[in-house]
């Protein structure tokens, strides 16, 4: 029954328009555990996006979580692609990538995406929350015309790319890119920068690169090549690129930190009717910067669980998610795609393959291209919820 007062009146009119949200607001606080409801959550309605902030005020409440799969490829029905969840198995999309429908991904660290827009302005997107750091113009940089390249060679302009830390956290963050046009040069870019630094070094093709220390990376290529870059060397001079011994690298290799400690994988066979042939080792760097020793490990990874793909791989410890066994490594392939149609549907696959019971799964995803995607980009993406410095 409607108040007769007009005080009492408003009061229950303000009570009931808030109900629906603070309800939500109590039961995503309590029950919600996944970063993938929480998103989807915020994806209702603007009143819930309102309700729930895009960043989970700290302590962080949602427990450790599992990186999703985020399969790059646009579509005309969902043009920001789609994350796959190993937890609940399923996909969704991320409203935050919608605008992105004409950039190419080309790298992921620490839950940001590496962006290169159709005019070569790279651009760092959280596509959780939406933050996004926009980095100088690499048109000139990679000595390539972007402006003349269509879409569907835009995903080959940057061979690697990788993150030194998580922009959310560190102010200091460095940017490293890789270009196809040159196996003599690498680009850098540090926070607060206004242009990009063009650093010289001996030919040498990079499978894999991964930072051991600040500013310090070890990078693999051909046959186990191995060198360390040193990016803490400001004047690109001596010392900052180093080539050491070549390590055992027989199939397509990977580089993860893991526990304080770097890791060497290799995959080999990776087809429906073979098994994938996975060699773990241990990397002894205490012989930098002239040696770095693989000390092989036979299914023993301290119970922690490694998700691979090069320049973007990563671990987390198997006790925090039960279902998920230890001692076990993920890997993204993509199964089926027709280059003479790229409308074409693709296949993706999950491979599981655990070490110490010799027992390998796959989990599939199904999805559709759009004409100026040549094939879907994947990419490990762990949920970044944090405040950026300084909010």
């Amino acid at each position: 029954m409607e108040s007769r007062h007009p005080k009492r009146r408003r009061v229950a009119s303000r009570s009931w328009s808030h109900l629906v949200t603070d309800i939500l607001i109590d039961v995503a606080s309590k029950h919600v555990t996944s970063a993938a409801t929480y998103t989807t959550l915020r994806g209702v309605c603007r009143s819930w996006r309102a309700a729930l902030p895009a960043t989970v005020p700290r302590p962080h409440r949602l427990p450790p979580q599992l990186p999703f799969l985020y399969i790059f490829a646009h579509s005309p029905h969902n043009p920001a692609g789609q994350a796959f969840s190993l937890t609940t198995n399923r996909t969704f999309a991320l409203r935050h990538l919608a605008d992105a429908h004409e950039s190419a991904s080309v790298g992921s660290g620490y839950g940001w995406l590496l962006l290169l827009d159709p005019v070569c302005n790279l651009i760092l997107r959280n596509p959780f929350t939406g933050d996004t750091i926009r980095l100088p113009s690499l048109e000139g940089t990679l000595a390539l015309n972007c402006k003349d390249k269509p879409m569907s060679q835009q995903h080959f302009l940057v061979h690697r790319a990788i993150l030194s830390s998580d922009p959310s956290a560190d102010r200091n963050f460095l940017v490293v890119l890789f270009s196809n046009a040159s196996l003599t040069r690498c680009f850098t870019w540090r926070s607060g920068d206004n242009f990009w630094t063009v650093r010289e070094h001996p030919e040498f093709f990079v499978d894999d690169i991964i930072f051991y220390e600040d500013r310090r990376c070890i990078a693999v290529g051909i046959n186990g090549a191995c060198a360390v870059f040193d990016f803490a060397t400001a004047d690109g001079g001596n010392g900052f690129f180093t080539e050491v011994p070549n390590l055992p690298a027989s199939g397509s290799p990977f580089l993860v930190e893991s526990a304080g400690n770097v890791w060497l994988a290799t995959v080999r066979s990776i087809t429906s009717r073979k098994k994938p042939k996975v060699e773990i080792y241990r990397l002894d760097l205490s012989r930098l910067p002239d040696e770095i020793t693989a000390v092989s490990e036979s299914g023993d990874l301290g119970g922690r669980i490694l998700f691979l793909k090069q320049c973007n791989s990563m671990s987390v410890a198997s006790m925090h998610f039960p279902g998920f066994e230890g001692d076990s490594i993920y890997f993204p392939k993509i199964n089926r795609h027709s280059l003479e149609d790229p409308r074409n549907n693709y296949t993706a696959s999950i491979w599981e393959f655990q070490l110490k019971n010799v027992i390998v799964g796959r989990s599939s995803i199904e999805g559709e291209c759009r004409v100026y995607t040549p094939w879907p980009k994947l990419w490990w993406v762990p949920p970044n919820l944090h405040k950026k410095l300084g909010e």
